[in-house]
């Protein structure tokens, strides 16, 4: 089969007869390929033949959602592979092949296969190690960053619960940061979750700069409830000991409101408990920025 590899302008670029499955301009997979195609351009050519209804035009083969995120992207010309002498039959049995033989690699096994590469190669820069894999460095520090999540954020992103553009978000953030912004990756768009999380990591890096995490914390910081240990909750029942403190504290004047008083001090979030979580993430803070970094 005859090729030749060229970059072709995109208004000489033509759908084929048939498309085995339409492009879905709502869907996460384009958007995800929009957002890519913008940031990292492209990093694979699609399939092209010249066309026989349009004389002068190449017609698609394989590659119509990168096709049509650079025509919203409005891009001057696109890399393809012109395959000769193709038949239409011959295209209806590349588009089985290339969607059959595609099967969904996810992101963390991408990330996964990078890191195998830097320890083999030891002292590999991301550089040399995009240049190795063909890659555009910022697609290969993307899915680098990915490592950096928790198994469970990672088992979200690969079931398709949150879009690989929001997790290269949440992978960008601090850990506590991270963790705090779970739900909201899950259910905002790309285009809403990207400058959401670029406007916290901003001030979070310039308190960090300005050596006033107490201050960022102070505005960011939400208690988390976790229950009391039922040894504790006993003697307290017995004892009373912490009674007084946390009802004169809330104010409780009906019993309603001593119930709830009651039962947000067993989970931690009572007054007290609150002010020794906030003081315990400004500690943590303070310490991990305070460390030396290391360098690769």
């Amino acid at each position: 089969m005859d090729e030749q590899i060229t970059n072709i302008p995109i208004d000489e670029i033509v759908e084929p007869w048939i498309l085995l499955r339409p492009v879905l301009t709502e869907s996460i997979e384009y958007f995800e390929m929009l957002e890519s195609l913008r940031d990292n351009g492209f990093l694979n050519s699609i399939s092209v033949r010249p066309s026989e209804r349009k004389p002068g035009k190449y017609e698609v083969i394989d590659g119509m959602y990168r096709t049509t995120c650079a025509r919203e992207l409005r891009l001057a010309t696109m890399p393809c592979i012109i395959k000769q002498n193709i038949s239409d039959e011959d295209i209806l049995a590349l588009q089985i092949q290339a969607q059959a033989i595609r099967p969904e690699t996810k992101p963390i096994e991408f990330a996964r296969q990078l890191k195998r590469i830097q320890k083999a190669r030891p002292g590999i820069t991301l550089t040399q190690l995009a240049s190795f894999i063909n890659k555009s460095p910022n697609w290969v520090s993307s899915q680098l960053q990915l490592l950096q999540l928790s198994a469970a954020i990672r088992k979200s992103v690969d079931r398709g619960e949150i879009p690989l553009q929001n997790a290269y978000m949440l992978a960008r953030m601090p850990t506590k940061l991270r963790v705090k912004h779970i739900e909201q990756a899950k259910v905002m768009g790309t285009k809403e979750f990207k400058p959401l999380m670029a406007g916290i990591l901003k001030r979070y890096k310039e308190a960090v700069r300005q050596g006033k995490l107490d201050i960022f914390f102070t505005n960011d910081f939400e208690p988390q409830p976790h229950l009391r240990p039922l040894k504790e909750v006993r003697s307290e029942s017995e004892s009373q000991t912490e009674a007084h403190l946390v009802l004169t504290s809330t104010e409780c004047k009906t019993a309603i409101e001593g119930w709830q008083a009651a039962l947000k001090w067993v989970m931690h979030l009572d007054s007290k408990s609150v002010e020794e979580q906030e003081n315990a993430a400004k500690l943590r803070a303070t310490h991990r920025w305070s460390q030396p970094k290391e360098h690769d």
